[in-house]
């Protein structure tokens, strides 16, 4: 499959298959300086689960500090139900406007041409191509009034603004039960290693079934050779299936009751761990970001997607140490 090229586009009754394409031949303007505009607004469409909205808002912050303008993001997209999960991330100090709603009219404007009514008010939209979840140098060089819309999935987005961008981001800072704060202190110590099992909307789709037991295997063994008696703390949304097939003595299936009301709890639990073993999952890649430390290692699948339908080369994902590991062989 060939590259899809992105696309800044000022939508109207643009076809996005057909955009214009943008450029970015020279470097992206400093991001130390912005420019004050108070009417300028980055509206960010939510999109996804916990991991990617965080990397929506990572580039929507690079974005909205570049150009001094207000920061959104938009959850309208989201039904009720998945919004009460999406909407933790109001708890983070993030600099930004987390909002959901949408009008009647609105809502048919979504469901008749399956695109947000943002997208139909002459502003530029900031799309990442279907099929192609590489780095795009290009969305740096976005306006200070647009819209985004995609996962944009690599910290190459947002390395300029790394430390800031974890201070907004540090879980230790939110409120937790003392039964979750001795939870994080205990995987503070010693060789921990955060392992994370995705499976319950994986298993059995072609894209994203990339993890199976030969990688978590693989994984383990080079964790054996490289720490001195490493604990492997296995967090999944099907940690019954988890216990079966994960038997070893070094290893423990996490009890997470707190979990499924919100996922900020798993996440943060993750970045306590010493080390990390993720799955093909934004999740768990953030939990390894945020648990950066000078001895860290962290391994990672050597592919993200399934099939060739997905453009996602895996070099746009990995930090500077993380090492791959064969999913198949």
């Amino acid at each position: 499959m060939g590259r899809r090229v992105a696309v800044i586009d000022k939508e109207s009754d643009v076809n996005p298959e057909g955009s214009k394409i943008g450029t970015a031949e020279s470097r992206p303007p400093s991001l130390m300086a912005p420019e004050r505009s108070h009417s300028a607004m980055i509206r960010v469409i939510m999109r996804g689960r916990t991991g990617n909205n965080l990397f929506q808002y990572a580039l929507g912050r690079v974005l909205s500090r570049r150009h001094g303008s207000r920061l959104v993001m938009d959850g309208s997209l989201f039904r009720a139900d998945d919004w009460r999960a999406a909407s933790r991330i109001r708890r983070l100090p993030i600099r930004a406007e987390v909002r959901r709603g949408m009008s009647l009219a609105s809502r048919a404007v979504r469901k008749f041409t399956g695109r947000h009514p943002r997208e139909f008010l002459g502003l530029p939209v900031i799309r990442e191509p279907a099929g192609d979840t590489s780095f795009h140098a290009e969305f740096l060089d976005a306006p200070g009034h647009c819209v985004l819309s995609g996962f944009f999935q690599s910290p190459r987005y947002f390395h300029p603004i790394e430390d800031e961008l974890r201070r907004e981001l540090d879980l230790s800072t939110l409120s937790w039960p003392e039964s979750i704060r001795d939870q994080a202190r205990a995987l503070a110590e010693a060789e921990t290693v955060a392992v994370h099992v995705r499976r319950t909307d994986f298993v059995g789709r072609e894209v994203f079934d990339v993890c199976g037991m030969g990688y978590y295997r693989r994984a383990m063994a080079r964790m054996r050779e490289s720490l001195d008696r490493p604990r492997f703390c296995v967090f999944s949304d099907d940690p019954g299936w988890c216990a079966a097939h994960f038997e070893a003595q070094d290893i423990v299936v996490m009890p997470l009751p707190d979990a499924p009301d919100d996922p900020l709890h798993d996440l943060y639990l993750m970045s306590c761990a010493r080390h990390h073993i993720i799955a093909n999952s934004s999740y768990s890649w953030w939990a390894a970001w945020l648990g950066k430390h000078p001895q860290q290692i962290v391994l990672t699948p050597d592919r993200w997607f399934g099939g060739a339908e997905i453009h996602a080369p895996m070099k746009d994902r990995l930090c500077p140490g993380w090492e791959m590991v064969p999913t198949e062989g």
